[in-house]
């Protein structure tokens, strides 16, 4: 049966429908912390294999309230952004900053390639945030003693962000749903990490918003991972 129009994105329909979600999604999340603790304290495989499960149902459930919002017409997108011209370099060290502890308890090294004087637009706060939670991800799914790498480069009128890792990596399936919100994925933090899998889908809807976009590339489990952010660029070039 077709919808009535009133269900759709606005009104106090939706702002109802926003509150739920919200509620529901704060509860399960604490389902979740339940788990994760539960989780560390396992002393056999049955028993890490039932909180699995048990995590893999609320990751389900998480994505269900997903998909009921999108059938009806409950619009979550971030409206555009106002943007600055920004230092890539201090973008990028400002989020290295943020994650500095995660890599220092995994000892990961971090190999920066930005060259100085790149300039692009964005938000400062949320690009920095954006590019902190890539770095974040990297760190997650990628064993101790490994190095994150991130690199520059320019396309046309862009510039992209490259954050790769050398980690897990992501199956086909995994590429497929990686912008998702709550999608199962086959890949595994690499010391029980939360997987956060919301974090990503955000991050592509930040990218947008500032003019960009996010896009994920890995050529199989157990290859590691790229991330890609394209970013406007504000470098002014001088004909001559």
């Amino acid at each position: 049966m077709d919808r009535p129009d009133e269900l759709l994105s606005n009104g106090p329909q939706a702002e109802r429908l926003h509150r739920f979600a919200h509620d529901i999604r704060n509860r399960i999340a604490g389902m979740q912390q339940v788990l994760q603790q539960l989780a560390t304290d396992a002393d056999s495989i049955e028993q890490k294999e039932l909180m699995e499960f048990g995590e893999q149902q609320q990751f389900k459930a998480l994505r269900e309230v997903e998909e009921l919002l999108d059938d009806l017409g409950v619009v979550r997108h971030l409206h555009e952004m106002p943007c600055t011209k920004l230092v890539l370099g201090t973008v990028v060290q400002r989020a290295v900053g943020l994650i500095n502890h995660r890599l220092d308890r995994k000892q990961q090294a971090i190999d920066l390639q930005v060259q100085e004087g790149v300039h692009v637009q964005g938000h400062e706060e949320q690009l920095v945030e954006l590019v902190a939670a890539l770095l974040s991800n990297a760190s997650k799914f990628s064993v101790a003693g490994s190095t994150v790498h991130v690199s520059q480069s320019v396309d046309g009128g862009n510039v992209i962000l490259h954050i790769r890792d050398e980690g897990v990596g992501l199956s086909a399936g995994d590429l497929g749903m990686i912008f998702q919100r709550y999608a199962w994925l086959s890949s595994r933090s690499t010391a029980g990490e939360a997987q956060g899998r919301s974090t990503l889908a955000r991050a592509r809807q930040w990218a947008r918003a500032m003019g960009g976009d996010l896009n994920a590339y890995s050529e199989g489990s157990g290859k590691g991972s790229t991330f890609n952010l394209t970013l406007r660029s504000a470098n002014v070039r001088k004909d001559g």
